[in-house]
């Protein structure tokens, strides 16, 4: 490589120590880059694609670095926006982020505003507004409100051929051309409609609902990126609009005893519009061993937390409708408590007391079912069949998640004395696949594609898999953007690292 012919005002490394650092995300996967650039400035990123180009390398958008599924690494040149490209331009209605912004860093601003960004995940101390638009990220209040992906007003973004976008002003005639004939396809392919019609909501790949919601060519080319894991553009400034603070008027939680009675109270309490709605199993509950989350009573089967936002009234029938079922205990947390506080931090402790778990055990947790998306009514019997499935394995599995938006993270325990690890994860993998297609779901959800999940794709959509082709070929014909993590994906173990961590 002749790096002298960069020219950047940011940084690039070559050396082996900050290549290896840049190998790994939060997923299972690690690849060595050839490159990590740092750009300073939009200037940055054409050269860099430029670079990339007349080298034959790939290039691959990183912001917090806290993917699970592998689509924040890559064999070619990482361009990492976290070191300069990280400014909040604008705070208000209408926020103007740069993608190397920490989430946290933005919503802690809005406050002070009377605003909110509802779809805050719990990883939202590390991971970066870059990578929540390319994920399609999602938080407990997605249940109302939906992704971040109903947030995002315009992009600006750097196609694969250098050329600069702003979607709040115009699109390339050539972009804008292709973007309408795949859509007037799309809208007279009854078929394919039909099929993404039938997927859940939080369902990843391209967002292929975009073509029936969006007839301006500029918006469906935001909200195709939104989602689209870096594979179609490089972002480099991410417009939103935000809403007004809607304070709790009451949190509910709940310990259920019985399967059955927490599926039927999801789908009531989910009629009633809550702000949230969460569920992790009694596992989750046993190692966070919080001051909310925890195992008094050693029959609970789950936990739900339903907050409502709408009136106390809300508050009130969702308390009815849980007093109806053999609960364990019900706590009523007031807004602003410490319980309401404490409640929150043992929920985003889970992941962090899982990965504990399995350093004392050495076991690996692998993030290969993680992303479970199905129909809301279909809940209690995913679950129950994916327990079903891990016993039969033999594998320790945890369920927690979202189930006001039809989201499960399914996180089973790989034990390496147990032989062949990558003989155990594809086998998991392809069972849990056969279980959550039979029901209409999918596995690519909340966290959207990427090296674990992709491989479905093309047989969960069927016939309407072929616009996900004509998108990526209309963006970027070359496959210069983050290439193996949407298309033409390997065998999810290629490149995993099977170290316990």
């Amino acid at each position: 490589m002749k790096l002298d012919n960069l020219n950047l005002s940011g940084d690039w490394h070559a050396d082996l120590a900050i290549l290896e650092k840049f190998s790994r995300d939060m997923s299972a996967y690690r690849i060595l880059p050839a490159l990590v650039i740092e750009p300073k400035n939009e200037e940055d990123v054409l050269r860099s694609l430029q670079f990339a180009r007349n080298e034959g390398l790939s290039i691959v958008s990183r912001s917090g670095g806290s993917d699970l599924s592998g689509a924040s690494i890559g064999p070619g040149i990482i361009l990492n926006f976290k070191k300069y490209l990280n400014r909040i331009v604008a705070v208000g209605e209408e926020s103007i982020v740069q993608p190397g912004t920490i989430l946290d860093h933005f919503v802690r601003q809005l406050p002070a505003y009377n605003l909110m960004l509802p779809a805050v995940p719990s990883s939202s101390a590390l991971c970066a507004l870059g990578g929540n638009v390319g994920t399609r990220s999602t938080g407990p209040r997605t249940a109302k409100y939906g992704t971040i992906d109903a947030f995002v007003t315009s992009l600006k973004f750097i196609t694969a051929r250098g050329e600069v976008v702003d979607t709040s002003q115009s699109l390339p005639d050539d972009l804008a051309a292709g973007l309408y004939r795949i859509r007037q396809k799309f809208l007279g392919d009854k078929l394919s409609r039909g099929i993404v019609e039938r997927r859940p909501f939080i369902a990843g790949g391209y967002n292929l609902k975009a073509f029936t919601q969006y007839t301006d060519m500029r918006e469906l080319a935001t909200h195709l990126l939104v989602g689209s894991i870096g594979t179609l553009g490089l972002v480099t400034e991410i417009r939103l609009k935000l809403i007004k603070q809607r304070p709790s008027k009451g949190t509910l939680v709940a310990h259920f005893r019985d399967y059955a009675e927490l599926a039927e109270a999801v789908v009531r309490l989910k009629a009633l519009e809550p702000a949230a709605l969460e569920y992790s199993d009694a596992s989750c509950a046993e190692l966070v061993n919080g001051k909310i989350l925890n195992l008094e009573d050693p029959v609970i089967i789950g936990t739900l937390v339903a907050e409502f936002d709408a009136s106390t009234e809300q508050a009130q029938q969702g308390r009815e409708i849980i007093e109806t079922y053999d609960i364990s205990r019900l706590w009523n947390i007031r807004t602003g408590s410490p319980k309401e506080a404490a409640l929150w931090e043992d929920r985003r402790r889970i992941q962090l007391s899982l990965l504990k778990y399995c350093r004392e055990k050495n076991l690996l947790l692998t993030p290969v079912i993680d992303d479970i998306a199905i129909h809301l009514k279909d809940i209690g019997q995913v679950l129950q069949e994916l327990e079903e499935l891990m016993k039969r394995l033999g594998h320790e599995v945890s369920f927690y998640g979202h189930p006001g938006f039809g989201s499960i993270h399914a996180r089973p325990y790989f034990d390496p004395s147990k032989g062949n690890l990558a003989a155990q994860i594809e086998t998991v993998s392809k069972e849990a696949f056969k279980i959550v297609h039979k029901y209409n779901g999918t596995l690519v959800g909340e966290h959207n594609a990427g090296r674990s999940r992709s491989v479905y794709l093309e047989k969960e959509l069927g016939a309407a898999y072929t616009y996900l082709r004509e998108i990526k070929e209309l963006f970027d014909p070359e496959d210069l953007l983050n290439p193996g993590t949407l298309f033409d994906t390997a065998p999810i173990c290629t490149h995993m690292d099977f170290k316990v961590r």
